[in-house]
């Protein structure tokens, strides 16, 4: 009876015992060899397009990777065209991950791998990596899904809240329409947050485990910037309350001023002061909501405006000032909310 073939771990202790040389355990595989190699040659076509699907996979990733580096995520504008980009990687990796030909095209290279795994028992004979190439590649395409389909959900969410703020926007400077719930209410900070620490982990792991930096852009960059980007959005937001909020004050007590009623006008002129928040009269930051819209640091100079106006107004009403001066005083501070209007105008 023939000696049944060894196993990978057995192989040197086989070879040993009938003592084989060098020569003769390399001659004798020759004939496995030629076998080999006749079938991987078959297979190459099969071989070839695995990598080219590979590399359509690496290289769209790649292309998105790049694209959320050199774009500015604060800025609210941006989102819904850089989502298209995300979709893109993610579409061309999941059509790799689930093609038949790919995954047995990483099948063969495995048992090519594993076939010089076996021979490396040999003494001499070099031990081939712990994974094949194209199953390397495949394993960081899957590493990095994960996080690009999290982006792109981040990404749909404050996109989806800039999209409503803009609409919102325009009737509420142009016409003091107030929509059915406060502005705040539509930007979800905490749902935001949570998308985009999802992301970040993702993107941390996948780097880690596979080593795929080069298909993913610098994640914390990414995590940093669409944050400051929510605190925009949520700034706008306030901007837009705030409007409409201190316009109907000082508009009820210019109502009041006209009918005589200094108290009741001042009292109002105050609350309209009061409803402009600090943090927006100090913003620097050229960020809008919409396409045609004010600027954060738009806004922070109308309410600067606006402030200065309503000072002019609370001046008008103090007791004491003859009716000559308090008109004076009311028509500076109506000018200067005009000025102020016309900054947040078209």
């Amino acid at each position: 009876m023939m000696d049944e073939g060894p196993d990978q771990e057995l192989l040197p202790e086989w070879i040993t015992e009938r003592d084989f040389n060098r020569r003769e355990v390399i001659g004798g595989t020759i004939a496995l060899f030629t076998g080999i190699g006749w079938w991987c040659n078959n297979q190459f076509p099969t071989a070839g397009n695995t990598n080219a699907r590979l590399s359509e996979a690496e290289k769209s990733a790649a292309t998105a990777a790049e694209r959320v580096n050199v774009i500015d995520l604060r800025d609210p504008l941006l989102m819904s065209g850089l989502t298209l980009t995300v979709e893109r990687a993610i579409e061309s990796i999941n059509d790799v991950l689930h093609d038949g030909t790919v995954t047995y095209g990483v099948w063969i290279a495995e048992k090519q791998r594993q076939f010089n795994s076996l021979l490396s028992t040999i003494p001499g004979v070099a031990s081939p990596p712990t994974e094949s190439r194209p199953a390397k590649r495949l394993a960081r395409l899957e590493a990095v899904l994960p996080y690009y389909r999290s982006l792109d959900d981040v990404l749909h969410q404050v996109a989806s809240t800039q999209r409503i703020l803009a609409t919102i926007e325009d009737p509420a400077l142009y016409d003091g329409e107030r929509p059915d719930q406060p502005p705040s209410n539509f930007v979800d900070i905490d749902s935001i947050d949570a998308a985009n620490k999802a992301a970040k982990s993702a993107g941390e792991r996948a780097a880690r485990e596979e080593n795929a930096d080069s298909l993913l852009p610098d994640t914390e960059q990414v995590a940093s910037q669409i944050n400051l980007q929510a605190r925009i959005q949520q700034q706008h937001s306030t901007a837009i309350q705030s409007y409409l909020d201190s316009a109907e004050r000082f508009e009820s007590g210019a109502r009041k001023h006209e009918q005589g009623q200094m108290d009741q006008a001042e009292s109002q002129f105050r609350a309209a002061k009061e409803s402009i928040p600090d943090d927006i009269l100090e913003s620097e930051l050229p960020y809008a909501i919409s396409h045609h819209g004010p600027t954060l640091r738009d806004y922070a100079t109308h309410f600067t405006k606006r402030r200065q106006g309503i000072n002019r107004l609370i001046e008008a009403c103090e007791s004491g000032v003859d009716s000559s001066t308090q008109n004076v005083r009311f028509n500076k501070g109506l000018s200067h909310l005009i000025d102020a209007r016309d900054v947040v105008s078209l």
